[in-house]
Order: C-alpha cells, then structure tokens, then sequence
C-alpha cells in the first residue's frame, strides 16, 4: 500500500511583494498604449503647471544628480549579497542613465516643492529627506517597470531592498545628507538663480 502524501502549498503573503527581487532585463517589453497616454499626460502637466525657473531646477538638478550617481558608483564597491562599502578611488565603473535623468526632470517639482508645500520646518525636512527619496524610487521605479517591464534606472539586492529593488534602506544616511545639502546649499544659494536666469527670458 502506498501512501501518498500531499504537501500544503503556502499561502503567498499580501507583503511578499515588499521582498520580491527586481524584475529582470529579460522582461522587457514594448511600452503599452496607456504608457504612451501616462507620458504624455506627465509630460503636458510639466510643461503647463511649472514655471520657467522650476524647468531650469529640474533640468539642472537632475544633470547634478546624475553626476552623483557617476561619481558615488566610482566610490564605493558593491558585494554579491547586495552591500556597498566605500572605497574611495577603487570602487566599480561610473554608471547613470538617460532613464534615469528624463524621470528626475519630470519629479524634482514633487521632490521639492510638493515636499516644502508639506513640511514647513526644514529640520524636519532634512530628517525626513529619506522618506522622500524612497517614494521617489517607488514610484519612478514601479513607473518603468510598467512602462518596459524592469527598472532600467538601477536594481538594489540585499537583505534591505524592498520593493521590487527600488529602494535600499542602508542609503538613509545619504539621503539625510542629501536633503541637507539641498535644504542649505541648493535652495538659498541655487534656487534664486535660476529665478534669476529665467527672468532674462520673461
């Protein structure tokens, strides 16, 4: 007599998608019909709601942080369980990308001013800065992965990504860094200027 012993399967929980893996380039796909629609609409909104000085910020500030990102890929090192450690001057080859900057010009008016429009203390700001930055990638994120399938912008692996690899909680203290450097350089010394520039234009 054989007994046949039949395994339960696991229920897959609500929450696995906090620690799904990033999708692969091997689910690319062409962008759909209402993808079109989403960047068109996003893309009129821009151009009509923000004015010619928050443009300048946004083309800018992008370019500034894509140089970022080329520099702290030639600074740090990142391991095969998904950790990074600084490495000055011996870390991987610089990398950004086009996906990357053109999402960050159509978010910085959200990325700053719909954050300001929100907290008004800046210390805040600058504590909370992280929280921003994660629903940034969230949503670019979640974005091209609708769009072409997979986050072509960059993939984070480790016990700390979530979200499909879209955020990585060990970043927090760069990110806290960040907002500050916003919050004390950018927007009393930067801002203005572009204020500046586009009055030239008006």
């Amino acid at each position: 007599m054989v007994v046949v012993v039949q395994q339960k399967k696991r229920k897959s929980s609500p929450w696995a998608f906090l620690r799904a893996p990033a999708p692969s380039k091997k689910n690319e796909h062409p962008i759909p019909i209402l993808g079109y629609i989403l960047i068109a609409l996003v893309v009129i909104q821009w151009l009509h709601a923000t004015s010619l000085a928050v443009k300048l910020q946004c083309v800018i500030g992008a370019a500034l942080f894509s140089c970022t990102e080329y520099t702290f890929y030639t600074m740090t090192i990142e391991h095969p369980d998904g950790s990074v450690t600084v490495s000055p001057f011996a870390g991987r080859p610089g990398h950004t990308t086009i996906h990357q900057y053109i999402m960050n010009v159509f978010y910085i008016p959200i990325l700053i001013h719909g954050y300001h429009a929100l907290i008004g203390s800046t210390a805040l700001r600058i504590l909370l800065f992280p929280l921003n930055i994660w629903l940034l990638e969230i949503i670019q994120g979640y974005t091209l992965i609708y769009l072409i399938g997979y986050n072509a912008a960059w993939s984070y692996k480790g016990y700390d990504a979530f979200f499909h690899g879209t955020i990585k909680l060990w970043y927090i203290h760069h990110w806290i860094m960040m907002g500050a450097l916003i919050e004390l350089v950018a927007l009393p010394y930067a801002l203005p200027l572009t204020h500046t520039v586009a009055n030239y234009f008006v």
